[in-house]
Parts: C-alpha cells; structure tokens; sequence
C-alpha cells in the first residue's frame, strides 16, 4: 500500500473539457440521453440534425471519456467510450470525466463504477424532486490511487472481464436475430410448406392442417398481484422470485434468473399473484408494454405482467416470437386514462397460429435458445466476479498478480 495514495478526483481529470461551438463540423449529431445510459451500458442512441438537436445535447466526448449522470447518481448511470462515433454528443446530464496523464482512462472508470463512489454521490445530491450532484462534489470525491502500472494492471484485469461480457451479448443478439429469422421463415413466410395446400384463415392464407386460434384457447395466460408491502411476514426472507417491469426493463435480456424483490410462500397466498414453472413467456402490461422475458426460475410477477404458460403445442420459442412479431396489434389494444395497459381480457382473443409438423423449427430454436442461455448464465457468473474483485482491487486489498492469474482461468 505504500504506493498508493488519496487524492481529489479534480486533481486527476478533467471534467466536460469540449462542448459544442458554432465551428462544429457536422450536419447531424448522434445524440446520447441519461435515459440511454444503464450501468455500463448503452441502450441507444438518436439522430438529430444539428438544428433540430434538443438544447441538453452539449457536451462532446472522446475515445477513453467516462460519462456520468449527475441526476438521481443512486440509479448508477455511467459508461466508459471505448469507441464513440466521431459526431457522438452527450446530455449535459452527464458529467465527461476525461483522464489526464495521472491517471488510466479505464482504471478511473472502475473508480466511478464502485458502490462507495455511488454512495458518495448519494450523500452530496441535492434537491428533492431531482436529486442531482454538482460538479464540484465530483472534483472534491476522494479517491486512492496507486501507480500507473498498477492502474494499468487492475484495468486490464476487469476490462477483460467487461470485453467478455460484450462479447457474449453481442453473440447473444445474433442468435436472437438467427432464431427471429428462423421463425418468419417457418410462421410469416410458411417457407417449408410452399409446396404444399393452403387454405383461408383470418389471418390471411395458411398451411393446410393448421388452425387460427384465440391465445387464450392456445395457452394459459395469467396475471399477477402485490402482497401488502405493509405485512413484512409477506416479504421477509422471500425466497419465491416476484418480478416487476422494472426487473425486465433494466435486464433486457431473452432469459432472465433472478428478480430484485423476493416474497414468501404466505405472501403468496394472500395475494393474487401467481406462481409458474420455469421457461414461461413474461411480458409487460402497463407502464412500459411489451418487454418481454422467459424466467429461468419457478417465479410470480405483479400485476403490471401477462404470463404465457407453454405447452406441447404452442412451444416457448413460437410464442416469444409470436409476441414480438405482434407488438404493434398488441400496443394497439392497450387503454386507460392514468396509463396505458393491456388487459388480459383483450389480449386472450388475438389470434395466433396452431401449427401442425414444425419439429424442425422447434430443434433448431432450441440450440439458439440454448446457447443464449449459456452466454447469459457465463455473463452472470463474469459479473459476479467482477463483483467480487473490483472494490477488493481498487482498495488494494487484493494482490493484482494473483487477481490476474485467478482472472485468466476463468477466461
């Protein structure tokens, strides 16, 4: 620990360095908003013309430029640019932390990343309704420091896990875009039956032997409720997973594992959610319609959810699909004043395809689907190494040599 030593975070960055002048040289700007931004993670992002850009988008970044939302910091919204496009411009929600020569861009993104560095932001917001840090609270955080090689060593360590963990959701979304193809191929395109009889349907010409049904004669779609968070015996020391859109909106991912709040069996009973199997089709009902998951786990959800229980017949991979490729008859049905929701009662009579002779589809979909299941569960156990390491490196409590070679097994 000799090596290592507490300064100001002012002293060794620079904090929105560049903003966007009249000399700009582009027409259209790629715009990054904090509602884009998850921890790590960058859902989006929008083109703008250069006149049409929203008055928040100031702040202009380069490759190795950490940015950090300066509102709500408990929602833990930062990124690092490994890449960003050379037009790319950022809200002036954000804070650009750019790294001088005292200090590895990657290692200072770590910094940013821990819990006690959010917790400190917590403890400097201001203001009730939009709670948010100033700059000067980010330049006065302290932090410690080793020397540059260590630095490097410990950014080089957990950006191996990060580029893994991309890696893996990258391939993640090809898979998913293999098997949606796959499934237009067999169920808008009907490409194996071609050469066979079709006949009339409400939704138009389909194979001969194949029925037009109501999805709620296909399967069991269930809602889902809230225990009273009043009654802790419904909560405490929860072990049964109840998801909330919330879980899915923040995941976005094909399967999900686990959910942020937990009930137990007695809170169960006394509400209206219900429990399923693993492998059934959740999607969002209200607030945020149509972010769709399949639970890995027995779970219940609340009542913003529709759940699709599968079966013999109407296989997971048909139905994910199937909602995704209906979403905008599904948006289209939704109603309500406050916010918009889709009840069960409408949603039970779309129509949706009884198929005869797809087990080639179902085969193929299943090695996709299982692969996907592979990379996220890998994913899982990278972030909770990263996890484990990352407050342990950064405070020197672990040597980085062994945190290296620990690290280079698993990889």
């Amino acid at each position: 620990m000799n090596e290592w030593k507490e300064v100001r975070l002012g002293e060794v960055v620079q904090i929105n360095p560049e903003s966007l002048t009249k000399d700009y040289p582009f027409n259209v700007i790629d715009y990054i908003d904090i509602s884009s931004v998850g921890t790590g993670e960058l859902r989006e992002t929008t083109q703008y013309p250069i006149s049409e850009a929203p008055s928040r988008a100031k702040r202009l970044v380069r490759a190795g430029d950490t940015i950090l939302s300066t509102v709500r910091p408990n929602r833990r919204s930062f990124l690092y640019l490994k890449k960003p496009k050379e037009n790319q411009v950022v809200s002036t929600g954000f804070a650009v932390l750019r790294a001088t020569e005292k200090i590895n861009s990657r290692y200072l993104y770590y910094l940013i990343s821990d819990q006690k560095f959010t917790d400190y932001l917590v403890s400097q917001e201001q203001g009730a309704a939009y709670p948010a840090v100033s700059i000067d609270s980010i330049k006065n955080a302290i932090v410690l420091l080793p020397d540059l090689e260590t630095q490097e060593k410990i950014a080089s360590i957990l950006g191996s896990i990060d580029d893994k963990i991309e890696l893996n959701v990258e391939m993640n979304k090809t898979l998913e875009e293999m098997a949606m193809t796959l499934y237009k191929h067999w169920f808008v395109d009907f490409g194996p039956f071609q050469d066979g009889e079709f006949v009339e349907s409400e939704l138009g010409m389909i194979p001969e032997g194949w029925e037009c049904i109501e999805i709620g004669e296909a399967v069991s779609v269930l809602g889902g409720g809230t225990p009273k968070t009043s009654v802790k015996e419904y909560w405490e020391n929860g072990d049964i997973n109840w998801f909330s859109p919330t879980d899915l909106t923040t995941q976005k991912s094909l399967f999900i594992s686990k959910s942020s709040k937990k009930i137990t069996k007695l809170g169960l009973e006394k509400s209206s959610a219900k429990l399923f199997p693993p492998y059934c089709v959740m999607m969002t009902s209200r607030a945020t319609i149509g972010e769709i998951s399949i639970n890995r786990e027995e779970a219940c959800t609340n009542q913003g959810f529709i759940t699709l229980i599968p079966n013999e017949t109407f296989t997971m991979y048909q139905l994910y699909f199937w909602l995704k490729t209906n979403m905008d008859l599904i948006l289209s049905i939704a109603n309500g004043s406050t916010f918009k929701e889709v009840s069960k009662t409408n949603f039970k009579k779309l129509k949706i395809l009884k198929p005869k002779n797809i087990e080639e589809f179902t085969q193929k979909c299943e090695k996709l689907f299982k692969l996907i299941e592979s990379n996220l569960i890998e994913i899982e156990e990278l972030t909770n190494i990263k996890d484990y390491l990352l407050p342990r490196l950064l405070s020197g409590e672990i040597d980085v040599s062994k945190a290296e070679k620990q690290v280079e097994e698993v990889l």
